[in-house]
């Protein structure tokens, strides 16, 4: 088996399973909390879905070429050249939905919900919440005008670019 149809295999079936069953976040270098902007920039290029989507693409663009006759570098050429434009694609795509606040299409219907402080929190930078949606535990970004540690319960008021406005939650309704 060559390196084509493995990755063609491993990252089309990555690719599929995300698309097929959902994909409620992403293993980045880095999550942009607490870092420069240029740093998330370049963490993002990195992402598991750019790197899944690279894998995929450059396999099958490897396997195609070699099934038109290709060689050896031709081949390599245009599957290196394919997987880092659709990797690229891909990255740019969620960093353009992310600063959107498109990532999440739950992130509009959280208002209400309720949840636990992950990372607090800080004044002009936002922290991390757990919160369940449909199922699944979700950890979003969130930002608060309350003093919050880490295992404190919140409750989600609002949200603004794809950032949870969140409270300090006592558990009594209203």
């Amino acid at each position: 088996m060559d390196i084509y149809l493995l990755c063609l295999l491993v990252g089309g079936g990555l690719l599929a399973a995300s698309l097929l069953g959902g994909h409620h976040g992403d293993l980045n270098a880095g999550d942009g909390v607490g870092h420069g902007p240029d740093l998330h920039d370049l963490a993002s290029w990195f992402s598991l879905r750019s790197l899944v989507s690279f894998a995929a693409f450059f396999g099958l663009a490897g396997v195609v070429g070699g099934l038109a006759g290709l060689s050896g570098p031709g081949r390599l050429t245009v599957a290196l050249v394919t997987g880092l434009a659709v990797g690229a694609l891909t990255s740019l795509a969620f960093r353009v939905a992310r600063t959107r606040g498109e990532v999440s299409a739950a992130a509009g219907r959280m208002a209400g919900r309720t949840g636990k402080v992950l990372v607090p929190p800080a004044p002009g930078r936002p922290g991390k919440v757990a919160l369940t949606v449909a199922g699944q535990i979700e950890h979003v970004l969130a930002r608060s005008d309350d003093p919050l540690h880490a295992g404190d319960p919140v409750i989600v008021i609002g949200t603004q670019g794809g950032v949870l406005d969140v409270k300090a939650w006592d558990g009594r309704v209203a």
